[in-house]
């Protein structure tokens, strides 16, 4: 059907916010120049996501806008969703628990934070896996929210608030920006240690980023996301004023199979657990 004027100043808004979602996706090259952008990737989806159900309702040729965005940047989006399948692929507050025997263990130390990582290599079989469990700086809604901090959801509500009403003043978003590239560092500082291991390795980490960012990015260029290959739907394990993040992850070696992923809606902390399976 014909688009008149009302319908072409929409589809000129849709055309833009799809660009800046492919853009800040990486669709078209790693765009980390404004690092606090990136985090408004699945924001930009759901309003493009309307906009696709909108022009179908309508029915108008703006919904292909959609269609050919998501076919350009369809690995893009498998970070942001993923839908069920049932296939098998061929191809201080930290621990490690295994019914293994644990070994080599050690800590793995970020210069001028609190946050950290340890380390353990188990046996299975005749390989050895080395796990890491890694917890990157946190964005420090408060300056409660730590990692022992109990009472989140007021907490980090109050504090949110609070970021709005200084945000056009430019300190929550200097102070975000600030806090990316202490990530970067640190991400950079365990991938130096990270080279030194010849086994099999898996990375359990609260990157505190989404899967956008540059420091996951940065993390996961030699391992597979178990979300991207095997998860369903948004992955949510944080969520801000409803609107779901990805944030923690499961990042397998390459030589592994992912078996299968799931995310765990228990209350048991802000966020929330994820389990892979994995096959050696």
């Amino acid at each position: 059907m014909k688009l008149n004027f009302f319908d072409k100043i929409l589809m000129l808004f849709n055309s833009i916010l799809i660009f800046f979602q492919m853009l800040l996706m990486g669709t078209f090259v790693d765009f980390h120049y404004f690092p606090l952008l990136n985090i408004l990737v699945p924001i930009l989806a759901f309003i493009n996501l309307f906009f696709f159900v909108y022009w179908i309702f309508i029915f108008k040729w703006p919904f292909i806008l959609f269609i050919v965005s998501f076919l350009f940047g369809h690995s893009d989006w498998a970070l942001l969703y993923k839908f069920p399948s049932n296939s098998i692929s061929v191809s201080n507050g930290l621990s490690i628990l295994s019914k293994y025997p644990l070994y080599n263990k050690g800590l793995i130390n970020f210069e001028n934070s609190n946050n950290g990582g340890i380390y353990s290599d188990l046996k299975y079989k005749n390989d050895t896996i080395r796990i890491y469990n890694l917890h990157f700086e946190s964005l420090h809604l408060s300056s409660n929210d730590t990692l022992n901090t109990t009472e989140y959801p007021g907490k980090i509500k109050k504090s949110l608030d609070q970021a709005v009403k200084t945000f056009r003043q430019g300190k929550t978003r200097q102070r975000i920006e600030k806090i990316f590239n202490i990530q970067e560092k640190q991400v950079l500082r365990f991938n130096e240690i990270q080279k030194t291991n010849d086994n099999f390795s898996i990375v359990c980490t609260d990157l505190n980023n989404n899967a956008f960012s540059k420091p996951y990015k940065l993390l996961s260029s030699n391992y597979k996301d178990s979300f991207a290959q095997k998860g369903s739907g948004f992955g949510t394990t944080y969520e801000i004023s409803s609107i779901p993040f990805r944030i923690d992850f499961i990042l397998v070696d390459p030589r592994l199979e992912v078996i299968s992923f799931e995310t765990y809606d228990l209350s048991l902390s802000d966020h929330r657990p994820i389990s892979a399976v994995v096959k050696f």
